[in-house]
């Protein structure tokens, strides 16, 4: 197994070289940069159409879904008659709101002795 991995990775090392590797990346990086970002576009475009698009479920699967995800909410009525009430009078006081000694005019102000 070892002489077979040595023998393997002489071969390799005749035809490739750190060298040529990277003088082919600095002849062709922005064409390497721009093949990487088309292909992980494509990928993406794919899987977002294939998510839209081509769903599959069975009925059984699409009951299951609407179950576990749509549950009905319980309207408590006595709830939100009482929040609405509070709200009610909340802005009732801030309606009747009246300010009792205008401090501008200096009415029932004592001088300090």
């Amino acid at each position: 197994m070892i002489i077979l991995l040595h023998a393997f990775l002489k071969k390799v090392g005749e035809h490739f070289s750190l060298r040529k590797a990277l003088s082919f990346w600095y002849r062709h990086n922005k064409i390497l940069f721009f093949s990487c970002f088309f292909i992980v576009l494509l990928i993406g475009a794919w899987s977002w159409y294939y998510s839209l698009y081509q769903y599959r479920l069975s009925d059984e699967e699409k009951r299951q879904y609407i179950e576990r995800n749509f549950r009905e909410t319980i309207f408590k009525e006595g709830e939100f008659r009482e929040v609405v009430d509070m709200l009610a009078d909340r802005i009732r006081k801030a309606e009747t709101f009246e300010v009792q000694r205008d401090i501008f005019q200096g009415k029932g102000v004592q001088e300090k002795e």
